[in-house]
């Protein structure tokens, strides 16, 4: 199969040495394309040795933007991994649409086009019978959307909660061991998984995101990150959190959406949800919140992420990822392209060892 990646950041590049080392027989790269740290294009399939050694080959310059090789090189498939742009979904949804538009499936770990244009981008895949996948948009690698498709076949979910950025997490979990606000984000940003501008994590944005996507391929909410109420973490003061502790909680930044009058804010299994009684519609919102120390989302801790799907057959369903790494979210993109190539995942033993 040949890829097109658009975007060659961390993922990118583990992504890159993923295919060089256990995949060279089933995808070639035929293109590479940033913005800003040059471009490359090989029909015959891209050295991914060299790149990640040598880089692209410098700045972007006159080198063509990421439509122009879309909609010029053949491929197969592209891999959507440029940053997110949280207030539009924008250029992201524009490389999704013109692959799918030139014959292409899409795999994306930019969660703006499921963020903001999913149901309109879905029905244009459907429309030139091409696969538009996204697992690696929430939870990293972890297979959130996969477990939907194929494991809750005939469920309807009507709901889900979470702890769904492991950045603020860990930053929470830093200030309650004593670090102030600032030492947990420097560490964070030191340790790889916060951006050099933490705006995004700590204002709540990330898991409004992740929450418009999840409530838009699960329960067809149709909605965007600005719809979803959104307070992030940069109210917390230590002082917060040592009054929780010593009423046997601790307060996470939780992310959540449910069918209004429904009674299923707040963690599963517990009173003291804040939902809207009454009210039609989808209640979608970020928000920390007090939980108890022993509770499922309190006893999450560190970069881990949670997220239990709420259905109408197979009640709660909890899955959890500890301590992601980096390379998680590249797995969720390979996931992905095995998915389109049809590839099963490891084997049944056949026999005796």
């Amino acid at each position: 199969m040949r890829l097109i990646l658009v975007g060659f950041g961390h993922v990118g590049r583990d992504l890159a040495r993923i295919i060089a080392d256990r995949y060279r027989n089933r995808f070639k790269v035929v293109a590479i394309v940033t913005g800003r740290h040059g471009s490359l294009a090989d029909p015959g399939g891209i050295d991914l040795q060299a790149v990640l050694c040598g880089g692209l080959g410098g700045p972007q310059g006159t080198t063509p933007s990421a439509l122009e090789v879309i909609n010029s090189v053949e491929a197969e498939t592209v891999v959507e991994l440029t940053p997110l742009n949280i207030f539009s979904g924008r250029p992201a949804i524009d490389h999704v649409e013109a692959a799918l538009k030139t014959g292409k499936h899409v795999v994306t770990a930019n969660k703006g086009p499921i963020a903001w244009d999913y149901e309109r981008l879905a029905a244009l895949a459907r429309q030139v019978g091409r696969r538009l996948l996204f697992e690696p948009t929430v939870m990293d690698g972890t297979p959130v959307f996969n477990v939907a498709r194929y494991g809750l076949r005939g469920c309807r979910v009507t709901g889900f909660s979470g702890i769904l950025n492991s950045t603020s997490n860990f930053i929470l979990a830093r200030m309650e061991e004593g670090a102030s606000t600032a030492e947990a984000i420097a560490e964070a940003q030191r340790r790889g998984f916060a951006e050099t501008d933490p705006t995004l994590d700590v204002e709540g944005w990330d898991a409004a995101a992740k929450v418009a996507a999840l409530a838009n391929v699960l329960m067809g909410a149709g909605m965007t990150p600005l719809m979803v109420e959104r307070r992030g973490i940069t109210g917390i003061t230590a002082a917060d959190l040592a009054a929780a502790r010593a009423a046997g909680e601790t307060i996470k930044l939780v992310g959540e959406a449910y069918l209004a009058g429904s009674g299923e804010a707040g963690e599963p299994g517990e009173a003291g949800g804040s939902g809207e009684a009454g009210e039609p519609g989808l209640v979608a919102r970020v928000e920390p919140r007090r939980v108890p120390l022993g509770s499922d989302l309190g006893r999450v801790g560190g970069t881990t992420s949670i997220l239990t799907l709420k259905t109408d057959m197979m009640g709660d369903l909890t899955i959890i990822e500890h301590e992601p790494a980096l390379m998680q979210t590249a797995y969720g993109v390979l996931n992905d392209l095995l998915e389109i190539l049809g590839e099963e995942g490891p084997l049944w033993p056949k026999g005796k060892p």
